[in-house]
């Protein structure tokens, strides 16, 4: 028996009439009109009722003073329910309460705060949650770590996934998002993320907002991947204070962005496109970086450096920087 047919046998609490289905996680009584929410794993089920008026009604008919006094706590508490739960889009709803194990409205900030570790990914039909209540950031041993972490599919359209569902992950020190368009997400205002990897960027049409969120004591680490339609760089002035930075994919008309990373310990350049006849010069300046421990450069681009070139630049910097080109 599938899960709505399973779901729709139960009888309405209030009249016992058949319950309908009217969104995923939404069913309504064809009788009385009484509406419920279903959780996703079904071992814990809310009812929210969305109009109080059959209640307000009841409580009229049984005492007209004590009613109002009840409709008015019932109308307050089921407003802060259905506030409450609102706040997640539905492929987030879903994921916490099998996370947390108890319904969206009960979801505390604080249980939210909990998550170290968030990587979201976009997998046909299914958005893929990996995540740790453990902080990579104290453990030595990566494979005792990786054993903390947990995985969960949700299916969900792309209609029921917002992005902005993350600010509310204030605890994160890591955060991976493999679902594109990381311009649409929005971080914790308040956050201690050390680590951050983004999948696609901003297209012409977007805006740099996403990193204005960033915390420029703690972060470290950015890896954007799949970058192709990034055009507009200006939010690497909330970068300068990171140590290891990737970026894949992405056309660098100049090497002007990296100015004031002065703590840059490691860049990768992963399938960049430079113009061939100023390649040279703009991996020397960027290898004039006062930090650079690392660079590493790959794809054709790598290659507009000439043998005599790559020399030259491995006498220059070598005792400084390991330089890696393929």
């Amino acid at each position: 028996m599938d899960r709505e047919t399973r779901d729709m046998e139960r009888p309405c609490a209030s009249c016992g009439g058949q319950l309908i289905r009217v969104s995923p996680n939404e069913y309504q009584c064809s009788s009385c009109g009484r509406k419920y929410y279903i959780s996703a794993n079904r071992l814990h089920r809310i009812s929210v009722q969305m109009s109080a008026g059959r209640t307000i009604l009841l409580c009229a008919v049984a005492a007209i003073a004590l009613g109002a006094v009840a409709v008015a706590g019932y109308q307050y508490y089921t407003g802060r329910m259905v506030a409450s739960a609102s706040r997640f889009s539905v492929v987030f709803r879903d994921f916490l309460m099998e996370v947390y194990e108890k319904p969206a409205p009960n979801i505390s900030q604080a249980d939210l705060e909990k998550m170290k570790y968030l990587k979201i990914k976009k997998d046909h039909k299914d958005y893929i949650f990996t995540y740790s209540f453990q902080d990579i950031y104290d453990y030595q041993d990566m494979d005792a770590y990786e054993k903390t972490l947990q995985t969960l599919r949700v299916e969900g359209k792309t209609e029921d996934f917002s992005p902005t569902n993350v600010q509310y992950f204030a605890g994160l020190t890591r955060l991976e998002l493999y679902t594109e368009a990381w311009q649409n997400y929005t971080l914790p205002r308040e956050n201690a993320i050390r680590y951050l990897a983004c999948v696609d960027g901003l297209s012409k049409y977007g805006t740099p907002e996403f990193f204005t969120r960033v915390n420029k004591d703690t972060l470290e680490e950015v890896l954007i991947l799949e970058a192709g339609k990034l055009e507009d760089f200006s939010f690497m002035e909330d970068l300068k204070g990171v140590k290891g930075f990737l970026i894949e994919d992405a056309a660098l008309k100049d090497v002007d962005m990296f100015q004031g990373f002065d703590h840059l310990e490691q860049l990768v350049l992963y399938h960049v496109d430079m113009a061939e006849e100023e390649t040279y010069e703009q991996v020397k300046r960027l290898l004039s970086l006062p930090s650079l421990k690392r660079f590493a450069i790959s794809g054709k681009t790598a290659w507009y450096i000439t043998d005599e070139q790559w020399e030259e630049l491995s006498e220059l910097y070598g005792d400084r920087v390991a330089m890696i080109r393929e």
